[in-house]
């Protein structure tokens, strides 16, 4: 008999031994979880999404491969337009347009916004006239978007005093820049033809990367070009 009260308290002890152990075991590993939770941890805080970086990257170029797309690889007939799509386009870095002391002017200079290019000569005649007050009267026209376009006037032979005059008078916001004509011509190549080049009052459009790529002859309607001008402004997003 007392050999059994004893086997019993025997079992009782190692029962509460165990509970004991075991509940020293669960503070520990709750111990341990605590521990291992950071605390003010700059590093791990520091840690981000390493996708955020293409996201913000995407949706910068995303408007401009857009304009590529649509002025590029879109097959020409698909854009309903009016003006003529150069073909081949031809890069503004081409032309050699210099300032008024002779210096080429850098490519950084002339493409950070849509421009309309006016080849003028040493005077302007009456269609001359015409179509430069065209190209401001399109410009005024964009509204909320003339901000995106700069006109700019190429001088093929210095300006005589009646053209002058007249830039001085009715085209004050306008960059006069100067270029050669033989060096235009040949930059353009083929798209140079006898009833089109850069001296029949032509009004050619560029866009803020530099590319040369549509142009418009002095008989198109004003209407047509505002049309085609709008229409490239909303597609592409830039300038």
């Amino acid at each position: 008999m007392a050999a059994n009260v004893k086997i019993h308290r025997f079992a009782q002890n190692d029962k509460r031994a165990a509970k004991h152990n075991s509940a020293i075991l669960i503070m520990n590993d709750k111990d341990s979880q605590v521990e291992s939770r950071p605390v003010n941890n700059p590093i791990a805080g520091s840690k981000r999404n390493p996708y955020t970086v293409w996201f913000v990257v995407i949706a910068f170029i995303a408007p401009v491969a857009l304009a590529y797309v649509i002025f590029f690889l879109v097959d020409v007939k698909s854009f309903v337009n009016h003006g003529e799509i150069l073909d081949p386009i031809v890069h503004i870095r081409s032309f050699e347009l210099k300032n008024e002391v002779g210096e080429i002017i850098p490519q950084d200079e002339l493409t950070y916004k849509w421009r309309l290019i006016s080849f003028v000569g040493k005077d302007c005649d009456e269609h001359c006239e015409s179509r430069l007050y065209d190209s401001r009267q399109i410009h005024t026209s964009l509204g909320k978007n003339k901000h995106r376009l700069i006109r700019m006037f190429v001088h093929l032979e210095p300006a005589g005093e009646s053209l002058t005059r007249l830039i001085s008078e009715t085209h004050k916001n306008i960059i006069s820049v100067t270029g050669d004509a033989e060096s235009i011509i040949n930059a353009l190549g083929k798209n140079v033809r006898e009833d089109a080049g850069i001296k029949n009052n032509e009004i050619y459009i560029m866009d803020p990367m530099g590319n040369v790529m549509m142009r418009f002859t002095q008989e198109q309607p004003n209407k047509e070009f505002l049309h085609d001008l709008k229409k490239l402004l909303k597609a592409s997003q830039i300038g």
